[in-house]
């Protein structure tokens, strides 16, 4: 494994370790990319709502349009969230996130979003 990728998952371990609870870089990067903050639930296909959006928003962030085109953040969790949201934590794992790739955003896949897109790099 090369060095950045060590680097990387000593710093998505330290989001697992600090309770999955995902901390805001210096001056909210999350926000400067005008992903709006809704409350955290449990998501998958059929879900709709402001949390959806801003998951939406977070997975253009942490994914390059060049391994997953950019998907709408229209707040419908439809088959094209599904298959980001898939793809993500495919990525993540490659990196030892130990996530269920199940196509949902839950108390584990969540922090490790929140942590890519807070980010300037992609994961993958």
């Amino acid at each position: 494994m090369g060095r950045r990728a060590l680097v990387l998952l000593a710093a998505l371990f330290s989001v697992v370790l600090a309770g999955g609870t995902a901390v805001a870089a210096p001056g909210g990067i999350g926000a400067l990319h005008n992903c709006q903050s809704a409350a955290a639930r449990d998501i998958g296909r059929g879900d709709s709502g402001a949390y959806v959006r801003r998951v939406q928003c977070l997975l253009n962030w942490a994914i390059s349009s060049g391994t997953y085109h950019s998907i709408s953040v229209d707040g419908d969790f439809g088959p094209d969230t599904e298959g980001k949201v898939i793809k993500f934590q495919q990525c993540a794992n490659a990196l030892g996130a130990g996530l269920v790739v199940d196509g949902r955003v839950g108390a584990n896949t969540a922090p490790h979003l929140e942590w890519w897109a807070q980010h300037t790099a992609y994961i993958c």
